[in-house]
């Protein structure tokens, strides 16, 4: 099947929002599944010069998500549809029963940065490390142990020569941007 997908894909654009890993997937479950949100696919890419970043996130997250300025922008809502701040609530409420919490492993936030700089191994594993800045920034609480999130890197053998440092900030600010895209677009 894998085969068959591979020989089936073209390259006329991703799909984003509630669309493919996306569908089933939530943020702002701190109020259980009835104050959740939707959850998805986005993605951005992030260019300086000849360097190029992009990023695909499917966020599924326990937390909620904010904008740039800091803002909730998806996640746990009140019955009254405002948002209830889920890093706030863990950090001041009294824990909900076992039986309401989520399933370990149920909340997945899963990441890709890709770029055409050419980068070594363990400069490919740091610039994954480096990105998750981009969960810790948009996803709160992001990590926590309701969730199984992972930020992986990919790079060209052959590519563009580019300091590290620039690959990561660019791959920070892709990955910020595709979190977003996932629930603004789902």
């Amino acid at each position: 099947m894998a085969y068959a997908a591979c020989d089936s894909a073209v390259a006329i654009g991703m799909g984003e929002g509630s669309v493919g890993a996306g569908t089933g997937a939530t943020v702002g479950k701190v109020a259980g599944r009835d104050g959740a949100m939707k959850g998805g696919v986005g993605c951005w890419l992030e260019q300086a010069g000849e360097l190029m970043v992009g990023a695909v996130a499917v966020v599924n997250a326990f937390g909620d998500v904010r904008d740039g300025k800091g803002n909730i922008i998806a996640g746990a809502r009140a019955p009254d549809g405002s948002f209830v701040d889920s890093a706030r609530i863990l950090a001041y409420a009294p824990p909900a029963p076992p039986g309401a919490q989520p399933p370990k492993g149920s909340n997945t936030t899963l990441a890709v940065v890709a770029t055409n700089a050419a980068l070594s191994r363990s400069a490919v594993s740091e610039l994954a490390q480096a990105a998750s800045a981009a969960l810790y920034r948009r996803i709160t609480p992001a990590g926590t142990s309701f969730d199984g999130d992972i930020v992986f890197a990919l790079c060209r053998h052959e590519g563009t020569a580019a300091p590290l440092v620039q690959v990561e900030a660019l791959a920070v600010r892709a990955l910020e941007t595709a979190i977003e895209r996932a629930v603004r677009l789902a």
